[in-house]
């Protein structure tokens, strides 16, 4: 009854916390607060009028200009063609890399007696690749301006072609015709060329071409079909209206009320609707499933999640009979040959191995597994994605692990007896359960010191950097990755694991109390592996608010169910001299005392459901005089600072206080620019690919800030060069302020954006992000051969189709990749997702 109570407390806790932070103003003025996903919409409310007209009631005044729509569209002809640019643009930078490598290092160890002569024939070479360079251009120029009937296509083939004959590309001269990477490509129907894959390849002619030059080829023309699809985003033929769209609000209570009450009559229409989805969340693959796609691919899921326990449970079962290889070698005849062993061998295999192999056997695959089936069910998000995969690795861990673990007979030979015999389980449990405590404190001390060790010492991550990753090809966008991005938490795996330890020391706490110091032990390691990991060491990806820790504390009712259960078991096998059932009192009281748990279940369950979700409305008079008192705080340090630099004080009302409302404001007067009014932009607003294109430039223009500021940054510091032999500490330490200051010049907050940056970005925070995707930039070092610097001389035939780069990036002569700055073509808004 005591645990029963602290999970109550627990979950009353919880709540008051969980709206605490999200009426905090800080989280009220996010667009994620004040937006909700609806699914299932029917066809005549597939339009933004529509369902502006059915939710204006949920504003002051029936205002539909504090309203906002995003209507989902299936792009997956879109997706399809940007997903494969991006996969090409990595193969080319690992061959572009693999080239300046191969050069540099013949430079290196057959002329290094040599520099000076190399430079001048490097300079040299320059100046004519610059020749041609520059009379490619101008040929191309004179092309376009005479022959502009000439498709793009067709450039495309013909630039090809030249790629292909051009043996004036430095990394050629150095190079034999062996070490450089060819392809195999034949002619589809439509003329272009791909890689010869099918078994059918000899019924087509195939050619045998430069890799370098093909990817060159195929990543213009793809961009050049991107860009003919960009304008047509909004074509209802090519891109059909999915039965999904996120509504955002003025306010945070209205959109709490939007999703409390019911929106249409038909039963299931326009539900379920979800609260608190942030732009980066959005699973957009999921974005178009009806009600019976979720259920479908939910049973799905189930049949396929039950042929995993079924699985799982050969090799599980194998473990449990390695675990009593003591007493197996004792009573099997064929095992005779083990008793020759040591008992320390033996002890260490049955105890502390199989823990080790249990563990990495849970640990590894299954989590994957459970995050792919709750994406199959249909998880909208990631965070709702985190909830399912919870849910299901708890619960095959509290099979596999607790309970078929713990029968020696398996769970193949069980399931059979309990169907034809249900009354059966009790005892069953009160049988094997007892014997299988010591395997279950060899399992308990191995999770603490293994889980806890690696989340303190992070020796996984250090293995993988210094051991692991120097054996690939590190690219420069791989090296920035690694150096700029945080790791995150899968936090449905870690709550699993520790709501697994805490169900063991609920189900042994009377059958051996002993159990309690372990799982106590367990709880203080973790306690002290976590305790500041979460701050300086990880990132939280994905924000449940809290959804994580409350369907722990509810899971934690399996252990107490088992433990009644196994209770109920064993004072029905005591018996007395006479071979009567001697303790049936005290199982009947365990019978009760099971109903009763299952009551407190269901009610308390029902009771806090609503509050797990919603926000009550007398919270929101107590949240709005809190955001007034920060906005009225922040104006008043703003005013101090601005008298103290002899400004004038501008009134509350001012753009600049109206920038740290972050978008509070934006729809409801949004900013006129260019002598557009605001109707005319909010009817802009309604069309994809208008607002696409104005994200897009606005993204361009911030991309070109970052780029004077990033080579500000560049010119203070002495860049690292290809001369660099033996990279000192103090070198690395440079690379790595460099680095941190460029990062630091994106922006990371909205009110970093000016007024018409920010509407841009607001307006198209929930639209698919791959209507957004910035032109690809293959990024390459600077190396002391110059081959990177000919790659991008010579990647202007393709013109804007094809854009290269090496700034920020630099070759050493050991062949190590160093950077002092994120990706050419990362968007200039990559850090504001988290703030949305």
């Amino acid at each position: 009854m005591w645990t029963l109570w602290r999970i109550y407390r627990e979950k009353l806790h919880f709540i008051t916390t969980r709206q605490d932070y999200l009426t905090s103003p800080e989280q009220r003025i996010k667009a994620s607060a004040r937006t909700i996903l609806v699914t299932n919409i029917p066809s005549e409310y597939r339009s933004t009028g529509a369902l502006e007209a059915l939710y204006d009631v949920y504003v002051d005044n029936d205002d539909r200009s504090k309203l906002h729509v995003w209507l989902n569209r299936d792009y997956i002809p879109l997706r399809t063609l940007v997903s494969r640019r991006r996969k090409l643009r990595h193969a080319l930078e690992k061959e572009e890399l693999k080239m300046q490598r191969l050069v540099n290092k013949q430079l290196e160890g057959a002329q290094r007696h040599l520099d000076s002569d190399r430079s001048r024939e490097g300079r040299a070479d320059d100046d004519v690749v610059g020749e041609q360079a520059i009379e490619g251009s101008t040929a191309e120029a004179h092309k376009s301006k005479e022959g502009e009937d000439l498709d793009t296509a067709e450039r495309i083939r013909d630039t090809f072609e030249e790629d292909i004959a051009d043996h004036d590309q430095i990394w050629r001269k150095h190079l034999k015709d062996k070490k450089e990477t060819h392809i195999q490509i034949m002619q589809d129907e439509r003329g272009v060329w791909r890689p010869v894959s099918s078994l059918k390849s000899w019924q087509r002619k195939h050619r045998r071409v430069p890799k370098i030059a093909w990817l060159r080829a195929e990543i213009a023309r793809l961009t050049m079909e991107i860009e003919e699809l960009m304008p047509k985003l909004d074509d209802e033929d090519i891109f059909k209206r999915q039965n999904s769209a996120f509504i955002q609000f003025d306010r945070q209570m209205a959109a709490n009320m939007a999703c409390a009450l019911v929106t249409h009559h038909a039963p299931g229409t326009m539900n379920p609707r979800f609260l608190h989805v942030a732009p980066h969340e959005v699973l957009w693959l999921n974005m178009g499933l009806t009600s019976l796609a979720r259920f479908v691919r939910t049973l799905i899921a189930m049949v396929l999640f039950a042929g995993m326990l079924i699985l799982w449970a050969i090799p599980a079962f194998f473990l449990s009979i390695l675990s009593q290889l003591e007493i197996l070698r004792s009573n099997t005849s064929w095992l005779e040959w083990l008793r020759r062993w040591p008992t320390w061998i033996i002890g260490l295999i049955s105890g502390p191995l199989v823990a080790i192999l249990l563990a990495l056997l849970v640990q590894l695959v299954v989590p994957s597994l459970c995050r792919r089936l709750a994406v199959l069910c249909g998880a909208p998000t990631r965070s709702r994605r985190e909830v399912s995969t919870q849910a299901f690795y708890f619960t095959f861990l509290i099979i596999e692990l607790v309970l078929v673990t713990s029968i020696s007979s398996g769970l193949l030979a069980v399931l059979p007896i309990i169907f034809q015999d249900p009354t059966s389980i009790p005892e069953t449990l009160a049988t094997n359960l007892p014997k299988a405590a010591n395997y279950f404190f060899n399992y308990l001390i191995i999770q603490a010191l293994g889980f806890s060790g690696s989340a303190l010492f992070q020796y996984l991550r250090v293995l993988f950097i210094n051991l692991i990753w120097p054996w690939f090809t590190q690219t420069p966008r791989q090296e920035a990755w690694l150096q700029t991005v945080i790791p995150h938490q899968m936090w449905a795996n870690v709550f699993s694991l520790w709501t697994n330890s805490a169900a063991i020391g609920l189900i042994y706490s009377i059958i051996a109390p002993l159990m309690l110091l372990f799982v106590s032990a367990v709880f203080a390691l973790f306690w002290v592996a976590y305790r500041h990991n979460y701050y300086f060491v990880q990132r939280n990806k994905v924000d449940t608010y809290g959804a994580l820790f409350e369907n722990a504390l509810t899971q934690l009712l399996a252990g107490i169910y088992i433990l009644e259960i196994t209770l109920i078991g064993l004072f029905f096998l005591v018996r007395n001299s006479d071979d009567n059932l001697a303790a049936t009192s005290q199982a009947i009281i365990m019978i009760v005392a099971l109903i009763l748990t299952a009551g407190f279940h269901y009610l308390h369950e029902r009771l806090l459901r609503p509050l797990y979700e919603l926000l009550p409305v007398t919270l929101e008079d107590k949240a709005a005089d809190a955001e007034r008192k920060m906005y009225l705080t922040e104006f008043e340090d703003g005013a101090e600072s601005r008298e103290s630099e002899g400004d004038t004080v501008a009134d509350p009302e001012s753009p600049s206080l109206q920038h740290r409302r972050a978008g509070e404001t934006s729809y409801n007067k949004p900013a006129q620019l260019d002598g557009t009014t605001a109707t005319q932009r909010l009817r802009l607003a309604h069309g994809v690919a208008n607002t696409a294109a104005e994200a897009r430039k606005t993204m361009l223009r911030l991309r070109e800030r970052m780029d004077l500021h990033l080579a500000a940054v560049q010119s203070h510091g002495s860049s690292p060069t290809h001369t660099t032999i033996s990279p000192t500490r103090a070198h690395k330490m440079q690379i790595a302020d460099q680095l941190g200051a460029s990062i630091a010049s994106y922006p990371d907050e909205l009110t970093d954006l000016s007024p018409a940056e920010r509407d841009a970005e607001l307006r198209a925070a929930y639209q698919d992000p791959v209507t957004r995707e910035p032109a690809p930039v293959v990024w390459i070092p600077q190396d002391a051969a110059g081959v990177g610097e000919d790659a991008v001389r010579r990647s202007r035939k393709y013109g804007r189709l094809l854009q290269y780069s090496d700034q920020g990036a630099y070759l050493t002569m050991k062949g190590k990749v160093e950077v002092v700055q994120p990706a050419p073509d990362v968007r200039g808004d990559w850090l504001l997702d988290w703030n949305l």
